[in-house]
């Protein structure tokens, strides 16, 4: 078979959502293609980055331990304990990120040593593929792209989600999770020179979001402003694959693994022939019905 047009996949972040990156690599390889380079923010670096250095990467990633991780507010439960149980959780958490860096601060260790594992300890510039990370400097606002150095050192500070996890202090930079200042960094995908850029889409539109106070209502305008950003940048991309997720899926949800690699593996499924058409010279395009899933 041919070699496929070159291309640079972007895995845009998404907490738990964003191990459907792991599918859609997976399923990629199955149908021969390989990108070119990688451009990953937040749960997306970590996936792309640990393909590049681990030749155990799906294992590693498919299995790995995030009991410690923080767990996503629940208070939506019908019994009035967990409720109670969730508003004193919340409240908890508000006293955290005042007083402290979050939530997360608690199992910071255990994150940092888990980074170290997946990418073996080694550094970004050493991986089979070209990798980018993506950051922002809290200080300046301004999207910092890292392509060398330690690379459990460039996946925290694209991961680290302001609020729950502490910022990695670098020089004069705070460095954060990339995707408040872009999640689909188009731009420098194409520096690479590959003939096609494609973007992964971990998002997931809410559904019956519950609004009660202002904390709530707060939480929700910031999500829907960053959505809209993302998706005018999702559309200079050449192609967009959406994984879809059976129900909603929080941030932090780390415990449905394998329905999130499922979604990934299932979204190339569906979009399989019009992949064909534009990374197979002469092979016929069909639709893009991916992009509307």
């Amino acid at each position: 078979m041919s070699r496929h047009k070159s291309f640079t996949l972007i895995l845009s972040g998404g907490g738990g959502r964003g191990l459907a990156h792991v599918g859609v690599l997976r399923a990629l390889a199955h149908y021969g293609y390989q990108p070119d380079a990688v451009v990953g923010i937040s749960m997306g670096a970590i996936v792309g980055v640990t393909k590049s250095l681990n030749p155990d990467w799906y294992s590693a990633l498919l299995n790995m331990d995030t009991s410690a991780f923080p767990a996503p507010p629940r208070t939506s439960s019908n019994d009035l304990r967990a409720r109670i149980r969730a508003v004193l959780a919340s409240e908890r958490a508000l006293v955290e990120m005042f007083l402290g860096w979050g939530v997360g601060e608690r199992s910071l260790e255990a994150g940092q040593r888990l980074l170290r594992d997946l990418t073996l300890e080694r550094r970004l510039e050493h991986g089979d593929i070209p990798v980018a990370v993506i950051a922002v400097d809290l200080y300046s606002g301004e999207r910092v792209v890292l392509r060398e150095g330690v690379a459990a050192e460039a996946l925290y500070a694209s991961a680290a989600l302001p609020g729950i996890l502490p910022p990695l202090r670098r020089d004069n930079q705070m460095l954060a999770d990339g995707s408040y200042v872009d999640n689909a960094p188009v731009d420098i995908a194409r520096e690479y020179g590959t003939d096609l850029v494609i973007a992964v889409d971990a998002g997931q539109e809410k559904t019956a979001y519950q609004i009660n106070n202002g904390f709530q209502a707060m939480l929700r305008a910031m999500e829907i402003c960053h959505r809209h950003h993302a998706m005018i940048r999702f559309k200079q991309a050449d192609f967009v694959i959406r994984p879809h997720y059976p129900f909603h899926i929080d941030t932090l949800d780390f415990g449905h693994k394998r329905i999130c690699v499922a979604a990934g593996i299932w979204a190339i499924r569906k979009s399989i022939g019009h992949l064909h058409g534009l990374l197979r010279p002469g092979w016929p395009a069909q639709s893009q019905d991916a992009q509307t899933s």
